[in-house]
């Protein structure tokens, strides 16, 4: 029997936060990504690119990641809720969208596409800025689980987490 996995309030809690934020981003880039649309829906748009950068990653073949099981989307999912604990003020909205960049990982390989350079780039911060920032909100997420603030019991509803 698997035994489950909690957050551990014990210990170092932003670093398990954070281990659950890359896992999340590994499951996230490991869905199926065809196949999205009903068979009758069609847009006339052409495809495009939203980022010249999401074309610079080189596929190294055509080996795609295991399908995520239900327990790794519904691992994910609770995740992605976390992201509402960083609040919505102009501070928090920087906060939340270094997290969300960094969670762009590469479905194979599991690397990051964006290093921490690239992402302050984008935002227009320093390097130092912008790793600060995904640790503070590593911080406010366990400070909000350490608080009783989120539900552990949600915990139960899923399986070992690896």
């Amino acid at each position: 029997m698997k035994r489950r996995h909690r957050i551990d309030l014990a210990h170092d809690v932003p670093k398990q936060v954070a281990e659950w934020l890359d896992e999340a981003a590994r499951t996230l880039a490991a869905l199926p990504a065809h196949g999205l649309r009903p068979s009758g829906a069609r847009g006339f748009w052409p495809d495009m690119v939203p980022d010249e950068e999401d074309l610079q990653w080189v596929r190294e073949s055509d080996i795609r990641p295991p399908r995520p099981t239900p327990d790794d989307v519904s691992r994910m999912d609770l995740v992605f809720e976390w992201l509402a604990f960083l609040g919505t003020g102009s501070e928090n909205r920087e906060m939340r969208l270094v997290v969300q960049l960094r969670m762009r990982v590469h479905p194979i390989s599991g690397k990051h596409l964006l290093s921490w350079e690239k992402i302050g780039e984008k935002l227009r911060i320093s390097r130092n800025t912008t790793k600060s920032r995904y640790l503070t909100a590593c911080c406010v997420i366990a400070e909000k689980l350490r608080t009783g603030q989120f539900p552990l019991d949600r915990f139960d509803q899923i399986e070992h987490f690896p």
